[in-house]
C-alpha cells in the first residue's frame, strides 16, 4: 500500500495514509480478483471489459439513450452497408492517437482484427459467427476499411458486435510487433498486463489482486479525461468496500450489497447511482424429461412463484420486475409481466396435467448466497401445491458442467449479454431445433432441451432484418412464444449499484456494465 499513497502524494505514517485521495485522483474500491489476462483478444468476463474499456477504443462507441440502445462514432466516425447487406465500411476519423503517438488507421484496424481471429481465444466467436475469416476484413485506404460478413446482419447486430471492448478493441499494430517473439508472435504475454490502445486513459500499473492504475492520455481524440489518475484498489469484501467509503478512502465502492447500497439514500455526503442491468435471474426446468416435458406443469411452475417475495424480500428492490428475455432498456424488449403467485390456479394446471398430488424434484443451485436464497423461496413456494424441491448446491463448476451436460430437471441461474444486441439474448433463450449432438446453437434452450423450430427460425430471420421496426416486432413475438411455453421462468432484471462519495460527478453506469465510462468523471472536492 505505501506505493500507491505516495504515488497519490499523501502522508503515510506506520504504513496508514492520512488524508483523502486528491481531487484530480479517482479511487475505486472493487473486487478485481476475477482478472486473470487484459489482453483484449482474451478477455471475456464483465470487469475485465470494462478496465479495458478505459484505455482501448473500438470502432463503434454503443450507449443508452432516452432508454433505447444507440450506436455512436468511435474510432469510426461513420459507417454504411453494401446493398446487399454483406459489406460494412467504415470510415475512420482523422487524427486519433494511440498511447505510443502513432496513429490510428485502416492498418491498425485490420491488424486488430486479424489477430483476434488468429488467437483464436474464447470470446471471438462473438465475432466469428459472422466474419469467420480475416479476408473478410480489408483496408480500402488508410482511413477506410470494409468488413463483410457471411449473410445480412442488422445494422445494430454489426455495430454491438464491432464495439464489444474485448476482441474488437483496437491496438497498436507497432508496439504489439515490438513486444512479439517467435514463440508469441501476437505478444499475447506481454499484453496481458501491459498497454497498446488508444482510450482516454493509459495503464500504468496492474498488480492483480491488490490494484489497477489508469494515467489520463492528454492526446484522446474526445479531448483528456476530467480526472488525471483512477485507482482501482482491490477490496473483495462489501463490508470493507463500505468501510473504506464511510472513511474517504475511496471514492467509489464497486460492489455494495443491496441492503448496504440503501444505507446512503438519505446521506447528502453520499451518491446512489444504479441503472437496469442488462442479465436475468431466471429457473429453468429441462423440457425433455418428466414432468417438465409438460407445458401444464411448466406452466404452474410460472404461476406459483412469488415473484415480490424474491424481488422485495432477496434482493431488496435492487431489480426490475420483468418476465421476458430481453431485459429492460434493450432493443426489442416486451414488458409482459403476465404472471404472479397464484397457488389455486397452479394446483389446477397440476391436476390437468396429471399430478394431482404434486411430485419431488432435485433443484440445483451454485453456492452463491442469493442463488441459495431464491432456490429456498422457490422451494417454499411450490410446496404450496404439492410439489417437493430438494435443494442441492454445488460450486459453480460443477453446476455449469450438468447444466452444459442437460443433466438437471430443475435450476436456479443467471445470464449475461455478450453483446448490445437482442440477438445476443434470442440465440441462447430461443434458437434450437433439435435435441441432438447436430444442435446449431448449444445454448441455454438446447440446455433445457427444448425444441421449436418455427421459433428458431424467426430467431434467424430477425438477425438479418434491417427494417427496425419489423425486426423489433419480430423479437417481440419470439419473447411472447418463449413466455408462454419454454423452459424458462424469469425472475428479474438486477439493478447495477455503485456508491460514491458526495463529490464525485458525472457517473453513469451503463447497462452492460463494462460499457461504463470513467472519461467524463470528476470530483468537486
Amino acid at each position: 500500500m505505501r506505493k500507491l499513497w505516495v504515488l497519490l502524494g499523501l502522508v503515510v505514517t506506520a504504513g496508514v495514509a492520512v488524508g483523502a485521495p486528491p481531487p484530480d485522483t479517482l479511487v475505486i474500491g472493487a473486487r478485481t480478483d476475477i482478472i486473470v489476462d487484459l489482453d483484449p483478444a482474451r478477455a471475456y468476463e464483465v470487469f475485465t471489459n470494462l478496465i479495458i474499456e478505459q484505455y482501448y477504443d473500438a470502432l463503434v462507441n454503443i450507449t443508452v439513450e432516452g432508454g433505447e440502445v444507440v450506436a455512436r462514432p468511435g474510432l469510426a466516425e461513420a459507417w454504411e452497408v453494401s446493398e446487399d447487406g454483406l459489406t460494412w465500411t467504415f470510415h475512420l476519423r482523422r487524427g486519433a492517437k494511440f498511447h505510443s503517438g502513432n496513429e490510428v488507421t485502416a492498418d491498425a484496424v485490420v491488424y486488430s482484427f486479424h489477430r483476434s481471429l488468429a488467437l483464436n481465444f474464447a470470446p471471438i466467436w462473438i465475432l466469428s459467427q459472422y466474419v469467420p475469416d480475416s479476408d473478410m476484413i480489408q483496408k480500402v485506404d488508410d482511413y477506410t476499411v470494409t468488413i463483410t460478413t457471411t449473410e445480412p446482419v442488422a445494422e445494430l447486430i454489426i455495430a454491438s458486435v464491432v464495439g464489444f471492448q474485448g476482441i474488437c478493441s483496437i491496438v497498436d499494430p507497432e508496439v504489439v510487433k515490438a513486444h512479439a517473439t517467435p514463440d508469441d508472435p501476437w505478444a499475447n504475454q506481454w499484453l496481458k498486463e501491459n498497454d497498446a490502445g488508444s482510450g482516454p486513459f493509459i495503464l500504468r500499473e496492474w498488480s492483480p489482486n491488490e490494484r489497477i492504475i489508469l494515467e489520463r492520455f492528454d492526446e484522446y481524440w474526445r479531448g483528456p479525461a476530467k480526472v488525471k489518475r483512477i485507482i482501482i484498489q482491490d477490496i473483495p469484501e462489501p463490508a470493507a468496500q463500505k468501510l473504506a467509503l464511510d472513511k474517504g478512502d475511496i471514492d467509489i465502492a464497486w460492489d455494495l450489497l443491496p441492503e448496504q447500497v440503501d444505507m446512503y439514500r438519505d446521506n447528502p455526503n453520499f451518491k446512489v447511482i444504479e441503472v437496469p442491468g442488462w442479465s436475468i435471474e431466471y429457473l429453468a426446468v429441462n423440457a425433455g424429461r418428466p414432468p417438465f416435458d409438460n407445458e401444464l406443469v411448466r406452466d404452474a411452475i410460472r404461476w406459483a412463484i412469488d415473484y415480490d417475495a424474491i424481488i422485495y424480500g432477496i434482493q431488496k428492490g435492487a431489480a426490475v420486475p420483468g418476465q421476458t428475455f430481453i431485459p429492460a432498456g434493450m432493443f426489442g424488449h416486451l414488458p409482459a409481466t403476465p404472471y404472479y403467485k397464484d397457488t389455486e390456479r397452479a394446483k389446477a394446471l397440476l391436476e390437468a396435467a396429471g399430478y394431482p398430488d404434486g411430485f419431488e424434484v432435485e433443484m440445483l443451485s451454485s453456492t452463491h448466497p442469493r442463488r441459495v436464497a431464491i432456490a429456498t423461496q422457490v422451494q417454499a413456494d411450490l410446496a404450496e401445491i404439492g410439489i417437493k424441491v430438494n435443494i442441492t448446491q454445488m460450486v459453480s463448476a460443477q453446476f455449469y458442467e450438468l447444466y452444459r451436460a442437460q443433466k438437471h430437471t430443475f435450476l436456479v441461474a443467471g445470464w449475461g449479454v455478450d453483446y448490445a444486441d437482442p440477438d445476443a439474448l434470442a440465440k441462447p433463450f430461443a434458437h434450437c431445433c433439435t435435441t441432438g449432438p447436430e444442435a446449431p446453437v448449444r445454448q441455454l434452450a438446447w440446455r433445457n432441451m427444448y425444441v421449436d423450430c418455427d421459433t428458431t427460425f424467426m430467431v434467424e430471420a430477425a438477425g438479418k432484418e434491417l427494417d427496425a421496426d419489423k425486426r423489433r416486432a419480430m423479437y417481440e413475438e419470439i419473447q411472447r412464444r418463449v413466455l408462454d411455453k419454454g423452459p424458462f421462468i424469469i425472475l428479474y432484471y438486477p439493478l447495477l449499484q455503485a456508491n460514491a462519495r458526495g463529490v464525485v460527478e458525472g457517473l453513469e453506469l451503463a447497462p452492460m456494465e463494462s460499457f461504463t465510462e470513467f472519461w467524463g468523471v470528476y470530483k468537486t472536492g
